[in-house]
């Protein structure tokens, strides 16, 4: 086995000469893809002046050294576009839309609100409730009357 199974970072061969080479690659895929967050999910093209370390996610119908990688994380890396090809799975945060969105194999799909992103999600509600009727919300910082001390 040369790469790892999910992520294909390469690995350090026994007797392999240049072992910083490897080495880097890895983890500049891991600095990449971990904690994935990306500016745009809807460029078809790269950005005219991308920092180093800038991320996107590639839209469809890509052009131009984008072309041919729809859905793929496109990471501006030592002065070049580098592609990573996400797996079912995968979470990202896209800061132009300030959402989460999640790779189902094929797509990227923003989560919903119920399902645990793109926004606060009122436990209250889950039950009907609102948060004045359970008593685990009851404190003095929101100046709550029924506060006491013990």
């Amino acid at each position: 086995m040369v790469d790892t199974p999910n992520l294909g970072l390469p690995y350090i061969l026994a007797a392999q000469s240049q072992k910083h080479v490897p080495h880097n690659e890895a983890i500049r895929a891991l600095d990449a893809v971990v904690q994935l967050s990306v500016l745009d999910r809807n460029l078809t093209e790269p950005p005219a002046s991308p920092a180093e370390g800038d991320r996107y996610i590639v839209a469809s119908s890509p052009t131009g050294v984008w072309a041919g990688q729809a859905e793929t994380i496109a990471a501006c890396q030592d002065g070049a576009w580098i592609f990573y090809a996400p797996k079912e799975g995968w979470l990202s945060w896209v800061s132009d839309e300030n959402i989460a969105v999640a790779f189902d194999g094929a797509v990227w799909t923003a989560l919903s609100a119920g399902g645990g992103g793109g926004g606060g999600t009122d436990p209250g509600a889950l039950t009907g409730r609102g948060d004045d009727d359970q008593p685990h919300y009851h404190n003095n910082a929101r100046g709550d009357a029924r506060y006491t001390l013990l």
